[in-house]
């Protein structure tokens, strides 16, 4: 999905670097432990869609792992523009990540320690149409999500749980993975928000499901009831799942993403669903205003 390389600059700490000469400590507390935040953001002609909810998300992320964003939000907004002006870059694949910085061996916070801040972009033009026209298939794997974590409201760069579910859908023949939550319901999928639609209402799994707080789900759950369309946010079972009308997920890179079987059993029609297709063409329309 990414076009060519696209990446000749990238972003560390104030300074641009050529991304071949890029570095980061090998001390660096994100690489050795996982110890920070990341926020994907896409470009849509030039402009950052829903920039400031992804930089908001990130001060609250930082926050609640107590990490003091060292940038302002405005200026963060200045810089990643800048950065994609540095590449040409109109359609593109953003990713900013904040580590706790370098340390010592061992897991304790150092006094004053200096926060790592790198951002790059690649250029990125979507996914492919037929994924939108086809749709995709997921599977229910064994990972759960711990819906009593305040962790599972945050981008933390411990992606792992998130890696294995990818993987072990994509080993029994899917396209995602759906995690479950230690209640046994819905969750998120391995890199999305999780909508379903029955008779006409659309269910997504709420926050304290433990899940994502998705920049793309605000936006979706925003024009859903821009149309009129009821929404609700409640705990949804893995058995409502397979008996939906529809289901599509939802991030920033993919927009919205119908889904047409979970664990091999056909939803609704076994086509991308009319809700569906409502709000992936009223997101693209958002998206590129």
């Amino acid at each position: 999905y990414f076009s060519g390389d696209g990446m000749n600059k990238v972003w560390i700490n104030k300074k641009l670097f050529n991304a071949n000469e890029a570095r980061i400590s090998i001390f660096d507390r994100g690489f050795m432990y996982g110890d920070g935040i990341f926020e994907t953001m896409r470009s849509y002609s030039g402009k950052v869609f829903e920039i400031d909810g992804h930089l908001d998300r990130l001060g609250l992320s930082l926050k609640t792992i107590g990490i003091k964003n060292p940038y302002s939000k405005i200026y963060l907004k200045k810089e990643i523009y800048r950065l994609l002006g540095a590449n040409a870059l109109k359609d593109a694949y953003i990713r900013l990540t904040v580590t706790r910085g370098e340390g010592r061996f061992g897991i304790e916070r150092k006094d004053r320690q200096k926060p790592n801040v790198i951002i790059f972009a690649k250029k990125f033009e979507g996914y492919p149409g037929r994924v939108y026209r086809k749709g995709i298939s997921v599977r229910v794997v064994s990972i759960k999500q711990d819906d009593l974590s305040p962790l599972s409201g945050i981008k933390s760069l411990n992606f792992l749980g998130h890696i294995i579910a990818r993987f072990q859908a994509k080993d029994a023949g899917a396209d995602e993975a759906i995690i479950l939550n230690t209640r046994a319901c819905v969750a998120e999928a391995a890199t999305s928000n999780v909508f379903t639609v029955k008779r006409g209402v659309i269910i997504t799994p709420s926050l304290e499901s433990g899940i994502l707080p998705g920049i793309t789900r605000a936006v979706i759950i925003r024009l859903a009831k821009r149309f009129g369309l009821k929404v609700i946010e409640k705990s949804l079972p893995h058995k409502e799942l397979l008996s939906s009308d529809e289901i599509f997920l939802t991030n920033s890179l993919a927009g919205v993403l119908p889904v047409i079987s979970v664990d091999g059993k056909k939803i609704g029609r076994g086509i991308p669903g009319e809700l569906t297709k409502l709000l992936h063409i009223s997101y693209r329309k958002e998206a590129l205003r």
